[in-house]
């Protein structure tokens, strides 16, 4: 039974999607065409946000308001959902959905959206126009929007992908243009500027596509792998943790898609194995796989990983792929970072 998804007013688990049924396996399924109010009851985001005073209290004594700090809550439940500065600036979750709308049918198509732990954290995913091939194997593009009520999450808009295989997702780092925009709560949030700052999403989706192949075409030995999968998951070579273990086994073809060309012995092969276990089993609940994948710390490492891999690009022992129009444009990557 998941413990983290939040339920709608009227019972149903708090996600709404279109399509097939999403990885996470959960929620009630739209249509593409369905309207955002049809979307915010449907995904639990259509409830609103406030904050409340905080009284200290000792026995015998009256009550005194607590200086800087407001308990959030929901209006609908009047259910308390963290505590944070009186300086927050609250995002409502409506807010999420409305961020797309004049995206959506244009260059944006809405696939979930929903709610985690009773309202803390609120989300909608969006599969923009763009995609790549790599022998067959498929990574679409993607708009996350996020946003807290307890002051755990920064408000951000964050370019993913998807590799449609596996439903592996990997965020998107940019070199031209922002690929993730944060709003802390302290500051306003305006779905106008951020989206300015997004506007070259596409540069980096692209940026992404030539990584991608990059890592495809540059085929590494088990030991290789072992070795980055050690210096991020944790051991050494010789004795690498059972998470590093994990992950060569995913990479020696128990991965799901970890037998495809892209994917069999290669660079992008070891990537996917590390996104497979930090997306699906790391955390053991349908809740849990979704915070790990998008808010928690399966996204840093899965960057780390990349950036081993990387290494590995520019190491000695891969001389011939160094005068490729592809590495030197990954090379330019990875200087800016």
């Amino acid at each position: 039974m998941a413990h983290m998804i939040a339920k709608t007013i009227d019972g149903k688990d708090a996600i709404a999607y279109v399509g097939e049924t999403p990885w996470h396996g959960l929620g009630q399924q739209l249509t593409s065409d369905a309207p955002l109010d049809v979307w915010a009851k449907e995904s639990g985001l259509d409830f609103e946000l406030a904050t409340a005073n905080v009284e200290f209290k000792v026995p015998h004594a009256p009550a005194i308001e607590y200086p800087g700090k407001k308990v959030m809550y929901r209006t609908d439940k009047d259910l308390p959902l963290g505590l944070v500065s009186d300086k927050y600036k609250i995002v409502q979750p409506i807010e999420v959905l409305e961020f797309f709308r004049d995206m959506v049918g244009n260059i944006a198509h809405l696939e979930t959206a929903g709610v985690l732990r009773d309202g803390a954290h609120y989300w909608a995913l969006a599969r923009m126009d763009g995609e790549f091939n790599i022998s067959g194997d498929q990574v679409n593009q993607y708009l996350l929007l996020a946003s807290s009520a307890d002051g755990s999450l920064a408000t951000q808009a964050r370019l993913t992908s998807v590799r449609v295989v596996c439903n592996n997702t990997l965020q998107i780092a940019a070199q031209k243009g922002p690929a993730q925009v944060t709003v802390r709560h302290s500051s306003v949030f305006n779905a106008d500027t951020v989206k300015a700052k997004l506007a070259e999403y596409n540069d980096a989706f692209k940026v992404f596509e030539q990584s991608a192949k990059l890592l495809a075409g540059l085929k590494i030995s088990s030991a290789q792998a072992q070795q980055v999968f050690a210096k991020v998951l944790g051991g050494d070579e010789l004795k690498p943790s059972r998470a590093a273990t994990r992950a060569l086994e995913l990479f020696q073809g128990a991965g799901i898609g970890a037998t495809m060309d892209s994917a069999n012995g290669t660079a992008w092969g070891a990537l996917n194995a590390v996104t497979q276990l930090m997306d699906w089993e790391t955390a053991r609940t349908s809740d849990a796989r979704i915070r790990n994948a998008w808010f928690g710390g399966g996204v840093d490492v899965k960057q780390q990983t990349m950036n081993e891999l990387f290494a590995l690009v520019r190491s000695e022992e891969h001389t011939s792929e160094l005068q490729s129009p592809m590495y030197l444009v990954c090379r330019l990557l990875l200087e800016k970072k």
